[in-house]
């Protein structure tokens, strides 16, 4: 037998050796609780922000498919301090979760959540709205081919050219009316033409009678004369209705006009808005812009189309492309943006139609012998063409307010207006330009319109037309769109306690325990991110 001293000293020995030993074990569950802890802050990170972001805007999705976190909660306020205590309560209710009947229990992965706080953020407002354009696309992409966008631009190309020949057309209109004008004054100045100037005021300046007018045949080269009875000159004519109001002179049916408006004060463009600090270098090309534009076309309505949704105004696209804040002035600019373009194309091809300009020579010729002015014949004749092609655009216009289809480039069989009839076109709804099956259309050129108008705007007023609609749903009426955020990155700040290590006696030295952050990025239009 073992003397006593020797057994003590075995059970001694033996006792560190276990001492050691479990040490050693409580050390190495305390490592991989550590790592386990770690995961858990990363797991719980990424879904405390998911699930904020999951908290979207209902009527903002259900209408516009687009997804925005209002921060606000419905009061028109940026409220990042309430964001921050739902994150932290949600980040503690998942790691310390209530069990029904039992209430909360611990296990050995218990962590709590010190601290969620939100380090940068983007607003859905921010960059011109450059997330909400992000999202259209990304939406637009799932349902149009590309093959689609190159067919819409080669079908507009050309557009905006033809709004230059229609500023010449106006400016040889103004050049005849002032040359026939300055003729008239001369006219009155000299004494020795009293006789002629009698006979002048018994005529209409829109009408020269018994005149001998000269008209080429265009088809076979020969010249003839003939005696008109009565020649409309349609300059002045067309000079008043140019002073008119135009949608009375367009729009033929009984629907009216939209008296919707919105305050001018309150648009999202107008305003001082909430910035965020969300770093983003996302832009957009031209594929993406013609999806942005076939977004609009879907999803916001205009004098033609509408969708079942509420509108704060009922032209939108319009609006988009306008920026007035009352339906009946965006109108107004839609009819006049399309009539300059139209009297361009129209005046162009009259400049090439031998026959129409012969046609026009003709009447200038009798209108210069009538008032005395026999030099002014060519700029006459450009006033009539300008008058002409003023004429045909406003028949054009009513067919495309209709809904109906105009020829994009004209030509011969095309034309609808004759010259004998221009000066009452404008004061005839009846007359009406005929459609064209391969023509375009309103929502065409409104499209074609948007496609050049800069993304910035487009950005801009469709945000105003956004948070206006969603203003119109119970419970969202005080939303604001500077207050709705598109993308952020958390901050986590976790804390737990040592449980295998307290065991351990050299430990308990050490009662800090351990401390996590974690950091989260997560946006509607990125993939999600740990940082």
């Amino acid at each position: 037998m073992y003397p006593q001293s020797i057994k003590g000293s075995i059970t001694i020995f033996m006792s560190m050796m276990l001492m050691l030993v479990a040490s050693l074990l409580f050390t190495l569950l305390e490592g991989s609780r550590y790592l386990m802890l770690g995961m858990e802050a990363v797991l719980n990170s990424q879904s405390v922000t998911q699930s904020m972001f999951a908290e979207y805007h209902v009527p903002a999705y259900d209408n516009y498919h687009l997804f925005l976190l209002d921060s606000g909660y419905g009061t028109g306020e940026l409220r990042l301090s309430e964001l921050h205590a739902r994150m932290q309560q949600l980040a503690q209710e998942n790691l310390n979760p209530t069990v029904k009947g039992w209430g909360r229990y611990s296990h050995f992965l218990q962590m709590d959540a010190a601290q969620a706080s939100v380090v940068q953020y983007q607003l859905a407002t921010d960059q011109h709205a450059g997330a909400l354009l992000e999202q259209m696309t990304q939406v637009m992409k799932k349902e149009l081919a590309t093959d689609f966008i190159d067919q819409t631009v080669k079908k507009l190309t050309g557009v905006q050219e033809s709004s230059e020949q229609g500023k010449k057309a106006d400016h040889y209109l103004d050049g005849a009316l002032d040359a026939i004008e300055q003729a008239k004054e001369a006219e009155q100045q000299d004494a020795l033409a009293a006789e002629r100037l009698s006979k002048m005021r018994s005529l209409k300046l829109n009408s020269v009678s018994n005149t001998r007018i000269l008209q080429t045949d265009t088809a076979d080269g020969i010249q003839g004369e003939w005696t008109a009875e009565e020649v409309e000159n349609p300059m002045e004519d067309i000079k008043s209705a140019k002073s008119s109001p135009l949608l009375m002179q367009v729009l033929t049916d009984e629907k009216g006009i939209s008296a919707k408006q919105i305050a001018k004060e309150d648009a999202v463009e107008k305003r001082a808005l909430n910035t965020g600090n969300y770093e983003n270098a996302g832009s957009h090309g031209l594929a993406d812009k013609m999806l942005i534009v076939q977004y609009l076309k879907k999803y916001t309505s205009n004098y033609l189309a509408e969708i079942s949704v509420p509108h704060a105004l009922r032209y939108e696209q319009e609006y988009i492309l306008f920026g007035k804040y009352t339906d009946e002035d965006n109108l107004k600019k839609m009819a006049s943006r399309l009539l300059l373009i139209r009297e361009g194309i129209n005046f162009a091809y009259l400049m090439t139609d031998s026959a129409k300009k012969e046609e026009a020579l003709a009447m200038a010729a009798a209108i210069a012998a009538a008032t005395g002015i026999p030099g002014a014949v060519k700029a006459i004749q450009m006033g009539i063409l300008a008058s002409w092609a003023y004429a045909e655009s406003i028949a054009e216009l009513r067919t495309l307010f209709l809904g109906g289809k105009i020829a994009a480039v004209k030509s011969a069989a095309d034309w609808n207006v004759s010259l004998s009839e221009a000066a009452a076109v404008p004061f005839q709804t009846s007359i009406k330009a005929k459609e064209v099956k391969n023509g375009l259309d309103y929502n065409d050129y409104l499209l074609g319109f948007l496609t050049v108008e800069s993304l910035e705007k487009i950005g801009d007023r469709f945000s105003n037309v956004l948070e206006k609609n969603m203003r119109l749903y119970a419970g969202y009426e005080q939303g604001k769109l500077d207050c709705m955020i598109t993308a952020m990155e958390a901050n986590y700040v976790y804390q737990a306690q040592q449980v295998f290590l307290t065991f351990v006696t050299i430990a308990r030295l050490s009662k800090k325990g351990y401390q996590y952050e974690e950091t989260y990025r997560f946006s509607y239009t990125d993939q999600d991110e740990q940082k």
